[in-house]
């Protein structure tokens, strides 16, 4: 009996650590956003622990995130049953309620959220994921308890950037848009500038990106035309856009890669130790096919992962800050295709005003003085791409879009040259996962709510007026794609710019 015990219990350590050794290996791929090779690993853990409620949830969150919303989501709520009373079991709950957030399960999110905030009572990021997700009243006990936690005087002023983020969510339920505002930039101000493109930098990329560095050579990087980059400022559409052609079944929806910065980062740190360069943006100039042929595998084993084998004709990265590196991801994709889309400039700006981004990369709209910056930074990279960039670019202005909803999307789907299929004419339909703040936007198809949201804050929008240069000129940015515009789409773009 003793040796059976002995023999059934090294057997039963030796299924511990193989299903451990599976389980950090998942968490590896899942960090790197392999998630179909996280899955794999997470199945094999699991089939040596099937109740544990980690790698139920983990394994769910590849499913998620593989766009399986309806297995994945079973598996979440399978760890939640099974988390009662754990340590961790208020942030599994906070996590649970993202996930069914981006699957549009609305309703059930916000009950999950407030699940995590009554175990998590002190914490106020979820408390501010509430607000962002259910736009509260401000009778409602969670706005109570974060104006509690901000007179308690003990949150740092990350906690308090979430904190007055969320109540400028509450007041602008409420209709009174003018403390919204104040709220909004008391948060920014609160969470401060970490980043900011100026611009001089904006220079050196014009400097550096010119026709003859772009085309100075034959491309050492993939020559497929399955590549769509979907660029333009945060919130200025970019996700609605790709929602759209999400619904076709020839192109393949892959969110924000982050393909494309690591070349870059690569590109910029050969350069610096391999060619005489002035400064890290000069490395187009400079770096070899081989490495042009590397950074672009790079990104395509990304989206690789993200199909699963499925065929696709075309695949999108929607990620906005792309729009500064269009040239080197002309020489990474020499057949790719480009999509710039544009919102009236006070709008999107006001829409990044409100967001409290978790990405260091998009501090800038923590002020109004850095997101004027960085706006005006993109119009003039912008401008320089029309003239010198070897890649076919399609122009489309957000609010047009939303206002002549097919002619716009045919116009879309024919630069893509695919076939027309209607199903994209309904983006509310969509089940795929959408990890955006505004995924209620998205879910609710295609509406107008949004258009001129700026005209609703009266005299507190003249700062942001003023730092972009006047009404002239943020009305001349504003018809840039419209193909009602007495010059044409891109003509009337570069003429405003």
């Amino acid at each position: 009996m003793g040796a059976d015990r002995n023999g059934a219990d090294a057997m039963q350590s030796k299924r511990q650590r193989a299903g451990f050794r599976h389980f950090e290996q998942g968490n590896r791929h899942f960090g790197r956003g392999q998630y179909a090779e996280a899955r794999t690993h997470f199945e094999k853990a699991l089939r040596h622990d099937p109740d544990n409620p980690s790698l139920l949830f983990y394994l769910g969150a590849c499913h998620c995130s593989l766009d399986d919303n309806e297995t994945g989501l079973a598996l979440i709520r399978r760890s939640l049953a099974r988390s009662r009373g754990l340590a961790d079991e208020g942030n599994r709950w906070w996590n649970a309620s993202s996930f069914l957030f981006f699957a549009g399960e609305f309703e059930e999110a916000r009950r999950t959220m407030l699940k995590a905030i009554e175990l998590l009572p002190d914490k106020i990021t979820p408390m501010y994921n509430y607000c962002n997700m259910a736009k509260p009243r401000l009778d409602d006990p969670v706005v109570a308890r974060i104006r509690a936690l901000i007179e308690g005087g003990t949150l740092t002023s990350r906690g308090l950037s979430y904190a007055y983020y969320g109540l400028a969510k509450a007041y602008e339920r409420e209709g009174d848009h003018q403390t919204a505002w104040d709220y909004a930039l008391k948060g920014g101000a609160a969470y401060g500038v970490q980043c900011n493109l100026d611009d001089e930098n904006v220079e050196r990329i014009i400097r550096a990106n010119t026709a003859r560095a772009l085309t100075r050579r034959p491309c050492g990087g993939d020559p497929s035309e399955a590549p769509v980059f979907i660029a333009g400022m945060p919130r200025s559409g970019t996700t609605f856009t790709e929602t759209i052609l999400s619904l076709h079944p020839e192109v393949l929806a892959a969110g924000e890669l982050s393909g494309a910065r690591t070349a870059e980062i690569l590109a910029m740190s050969w350069a610096s130790q391999n060619a005489p360069i002035a400064n890290a943006f000069e490395h187009v100039r400079h770096i070899p096919p081989e490495l042009e042929e590397v950074a672009a595998g790079y990104l395509m084993s990304q989206v690789d992962n993200m199909a699963q084998g499925r065929a696709y004709a075309r695949f999108t990265d929607k990620l906005p800050e792309n729009v500064f590196r269009l040239g080197l991801i002309s020489r990474m994709f020499p057949n790719a295709r480009v999509i710039v889309i544009h919102r009236h400039p006070l709008d999107n700006c006001v829409s990044c005003l409100f967001q409290r981004f978790n990405d260091i990369q998009y501090s800038y709209t923590n002020s109004i003085d850095t997101l004027a910056v960085q706006y005006k930074a993109y119009q003039r990279v912008l401008a320089h791409w029309r003239e010198v960039l070897p890649l076919r670019m399609l122009e489309i202005n957000y609010q047009q879009l939303v206002g002549d909803f097919e002619p716009q999307v045919r116009r879309i789907i024919e630069f893509l040259e695919l076939p027309w299929d209607p199903a994209v004419l309904d983006p509310g339909k969509s089940t795929r996962t959408v990890k955006t703040a505004t995924a209620g936007q998205i879910r609710d198809g295609v509406n107008t709510k949004s258009v001129d949201r700026w005209k609703r804050y009266g005299d507190r929008i003249a700062p942001l007026i003023e730092a972009l240069g006047g009404m002239d000129q943020i009305e001349a940015w504003a018809a840039q794609g419209r193909t009602d515009s007495p010059a044409g789409p891109i003509a009337a773009a570069s003429d405003a710019a």
